[in-house]
């Protein structure tokens, strides 16, 4: 295991494909409203300033349920045209004239519908963003696939995240390649073929004649839950992406200070760099929360790119090389590493307990609270569990 350097090598950043269209477009209209708004000129505030969680909470939830209410109804009333068109004319038109007006219809009901879906997701996210005080729009250490706008947008839009190559980590190192096609199939499937074939298949379902008839507007209350579901999810993804990114900046801007910095041994430092590095591994995707905590570590610890961080095995050969009390700090980076994407995989539940050892249980147990903080919007409760203090759990 090779210790860090004083130098970064920051050509080790790639993104395997640039931003995609929609992604380009979400930003735009972010920074519109930022402009808009006002709020651009505003500097980010602290966790400290912003309301108690109790407040933030009720707010994000307020905004939350108004987006899905929203969705909802955008979704019923898009679904309405197709509906009634169907229930209008079915058997009065040829098969030919009818079948071409109906696919029609449900196409620009599907434009509409997803344009306005689009619209309502970038308006919440930059509405939540406002709330937990980010009003900056952008962060030149982060390039453009980590700042908040870009983050905030493909949550908005469900776009899923890049692959990044930062300092040789392959998050995807344990995942079958056939599974990563099946994901990326569906993942299109879903964004892209959701909302149709939830109009066609419900419409169609229950046969021919008058029995259709009476049961087709079933569609209409069906896909106004299924937008409000997506709707409900963008927000909740947009909520931990926020917080995430908020305690990443705490922890490099306010934890990382040269008193603790001094405590540090090069071994050390590396071993915060891994611990974060193996949990994006571990988790088995590319989530931007725990790809910013990785970037503001490696900018304050001045890492090279000459090391392969993402081994576990080397990890924990490290943490018997490191005195306690920094194998208690590295533990602590571990643990908040691993609660950062809001979820648990199957890999983290299978190897953390041979890095926590004894305290396993307190440390599984400070990973469930602070995701259950992240997931709630309880941003100070999060910040109190991201403490780094060089004594176990």
């Amino acid at each position: 295991m090779s210790e860090p350097t004083e130098t970064t090598d920051k050509t080790s950043y790639q993104r395997d494909q640039p931003a995609g269209f929609l992604e380009k477009i979400g930003v735009q209209y972010y920074q519109h409203l930022t402009k808009k708004t006002g709020v651009d000129t505003l500097e980010t505030l602290a966790i400290d300033d912003l309301p108690p969680d109790e407040i933030m909470t009720s707010l994000a939830e307020s905004l939350t349920n108004f987006a899905a209410i929203i969705a909802f109804s955008i979704g019923a009333l898009t679904t309405v045209a197709s509906v009634w068109f169907e229930w209008k004319y079915a058997g009065r038109m040829s098969d030919f004239l009818y079948y071409s007006s109906y696919a029609f219809i449900i196409l620009v009901m599907l434009a509409i519908e997803m344009t306005v879906l689009f619209w309502l997701g970038l308006r919440t996210v930059h509405g939540l963003a406002c709330l937990t005080g980010h009003h900056g729009t952008h962060d030149d250490s982060l390039a453009d696939t980590n700042a908040v706008p870009n983050m905030l947008a493909r949550a908005a839009l469900e776009v899923p995240d890049p692959v990044i190559h930062y300092l040789g980590i392959d998050p995807l190192k344990h995942v079958p390649k056939t599974k990563l096609l099946f994901v990326g199939v569906l993942y299109k499937a879903k964004v892209l073929l959701s909302s149709l074939l939830i109009k066609f298949i419900l419409v169609r379902l229950f046969g021919k004649g008058g029995s259709r008839l009476g049961f087709q507007w079933v569609a209409i209350p069906v896909t106004g839950i299924w937008d409000a579901f997506v709707m409900y999810k963008v927000a909740k993804e947009a909520r931990l992406r926020l917080f995430g990114h908020r305690l990443a900046r705490h922890i490099a801007d306010d934890i990382m200070q040269p008193e603790l910095m001094d405590k540090l041994s090069p071994k050390a430092k590396e071993g915060a760099i891994r611990a974060v590095a193996t949990m994006m591994v571990l988790s088995q995707n590319h989530h931007p929360n725990m790809l910013v905590l990785l970037i503001k570590l490696c900018e304050t610890f001045a890492v090279a790119d000459n090391s392969e961080y993402d081994n576990w095995a080397d990890f924990l050969t490290l943490l018997n090389e490191v005195t306690e009390p920094e194998r208690y700090f590295i533990l602590d980076l571990l643990c908040v590493s691993a609660a950062f994407d809001g979820h648990l995989s199957r890999l983290e539940r299978e190897h953390l307990p041979e890095a926590f050892d004894e305290h396993t249980d307190v440390y599984m147990r400070r990973i469930e609270e602070l995701i259950e903080a992240l997931l709630n919007g309880r941003l100070h409760k999060a910040k109190e569990l991201c403490k780094l203090d060089f004594e176990a759990g």
